[in-house]
């Protein structure tokens, strides 16, 4: 588990240290103040910038995840991950990403753009014969651009990555016909376990595949008593395909061509047939997609952006409480944003409560200082602390 949190160079955060942290985090700011910036960062940790997770984290802002195939210069059109370096610029030298608990830490995650380049060497067998071999290495731009490097062919902007002492293979930015070196060669210890909830209900046949992997164990059991938090009348879940859904609703079958898709019915005690979940509120659906998310993050993170999105206020301190239980029973940490005040209360209320479970808020945004030139940093709130301002109604959002 996380005790603190050190990002550099990291979109808007270019040197953002948390001095302390908890199980259970909820991250406050202003909009563009670089709360979901920090949950990025984090799934880039946990995932140790594999290039699939990249791409998950570049396609959500519309960001660029291939390069062109026509051939450009790197200024004219956008590399890959560019714009994950802060001031969406590849920075020169050695300047890179870093995350972890501090600069320290032995196990950062280091980011750096570097170039792959082919280059000749002149062997001398013993024999006394001359060879020309072409090599393969990595150099940063100072050494591309320097003398030295007999360049073979011309170089590939790429990625390297490395987490402490471990360098994994380089992640190639460009479109120039090598084969692509593919994701980086990681073991079990180096990946984090980590599990996202967005602010979009994402797709019914993912949330059908959580179910999958849950079902029969003690979690499902868990989720059915959860969701009488919303609906007391709550008894069961499944998930079934759409067209039997319209068959069990209206008789009717979609048209043989449309594509199938599975979608989540429940049973009420109070009604003798299925109905939809989709029918009884956005409530619902968004405490469904937070606790199927709970179990993929066992021994990981959980990160939940816009925690009370659908939630109305009355639930969500119930919601809080259930959390606080699952990530202390299952070892996990949990990361979340807000922008809501009843939000916040309802996390205080919990986190003072529950003394064996530590919860932290921060607050990210812009600092004042003339010093830090307008840096985003972070303001550290424990239970304490946090209880004592809401019961004043001080403003830390």
């Amino acid at each position: 588990m996380l005790d603190s949190l050190f990002i550099k160079n990291f979109r808007l955060l270019e040197d953002l240290s948390v001095a302390h942290l908890g199980r259970l985090n909820l991250i406050v700011g202003k909009n563009n103040s670089g709360k979901s910036s920090v949950l990025e960062a984090l799934r880039v940790y946990a995932a140790c910038a594999q290039r699939s997770v990249l791409e998950a984290i570049a396609g959500e802002r519309n960001e660029r995840i291939r390069s062109s195939d026509e051939p450009t210069s790197e200024d004219d059109v956008p590399l890959p991950f560019q714009d994950f370096f802060s001031g969406r610029v590849f920075p020169e030298d050695d300047l890179c990403i870093e995350i972890g608990r501090s600069s320290a830490d032995p196990g950062v995650v280091r980011v750096k753009r570097v170039y792959l380049v082919e280059f000749e060497e002149t062997v001398t067998e013993p024999a006394g014969e001359t060879t020309q071999r072409v090599r393969r290495r990595l150099a940063s731009r100072s050494e591309v651009e320097g003398e030295g490097l007999d360049l073979f062919h011309p170089v590939s902007p790429a990625l390297q990555v490395t987490k402490g002492t471990r360098t994994f293979l380089p992640i190639l930015l460009d479109s120039s016909g090598r084969t692509r070196l593919g994701e980086p060669g990681l073991d079990a210890s180096a990946v984090l376990p980590c599990a996202v909830v967005s602010t979009r209900p994402g797709s019914l046949d993912d949330l059908a595949d959580d179910w999958d992997r849950i079902v029969f164990s003690e979690h499902e059991q868990t989720i059915r008593e959860a969701m009488q938090i919303i609906e007391p009348d709550f008894e069961d879940l499944t998930f079934v395909k759409a067209d039997s859904m319209a068959t069990v609703i209206a008789g009717v079958r979609r048209p043989p061509n449309r594509a199938l898709m599975r979608t989540p019915v429940v049973k009420l005690s109070n009604v003798s047939r299925p109905v939809p979940l989709n029918s009884l509120g956005d409530g619902m659906l968004r405490l469904l997609q937070i606790l199927l998310k709970v179990y993929p993050a066992k021994g990981g993170l959980l990160l939940i952006d816009e925690f009370e999105n659908g939630l109305h206020y009355s639930v969500q301190e119930k919601v809080w409480a259930l959390l606080f239980d699952l990530a202390q029973r299952l070892d996990i940490q949990v990361f979340a944003t807000t922008h809501s005040w009843d939000c916040i209360e309802s996390f205080a209320r919990v986190a003072r409560e529950r003394k064996d479970v530590e919860g932290v808020l921060f607050r990210v945004g812009r600092s004042v200082r003339n010093s830090d030139r307008g840096k985003v940093v972070a303001t550290v709130f424990d239970e304490e602390a946090l209880y004592a301002i809401t019961q004043s109604d001080v403003e830390v959002r």
